[in-house]
């Protein structure tokens, strides 16, 4: 990985975890989490929040994929914005993607 990946990694995940510090999942919001959609056990997972009042509603849906120039993150940077989306009536599909850094493209 690059100086600069690191570089990345250390100050965006120093800033996200004072931002999250403290924060729980909030009662009323029904979550889901590591849901498999792809073939990697580790980055091919996605979490579902959902109000509780709404279960058998159909709501809309926002799906959530985080940034962290294709290098930092996962589902779990965005876990808390996406509950609080769930609060105000949606269902949010938050997931993780293998980073640039981890894999190999083949074409």
């Amino acid at each position: 990985m690059s100086a600069y990946s690191e570089e990345i990694r250390r100050s965006f995940g120093k800033s996200d975890r004072k931002r999250d510090a403290g924060l729980t999942t909030p009662e009323e919001i029904e979550r889901t989490d590591d849901l498999s959609y792809g073939d990697h056990p580790t980055w091919n997972l996605l979490d579902v929040y959902r109000p509780k009042a709404e279960w058998g509603s159909r709501l809309p849906v926002i799906v959530i994929v985080h940034g962290g120039a294709w290098v930092y993150g996962d589902k779990g940077v965005y876990q808390f914005y996406g509950m609080n989306l769930a609060r105000r009536g949606f269902a949010v599909v938050n997931c993780s993607y293998r980073p640039a850094t981890e894999c190999r493209l083949q074409f």
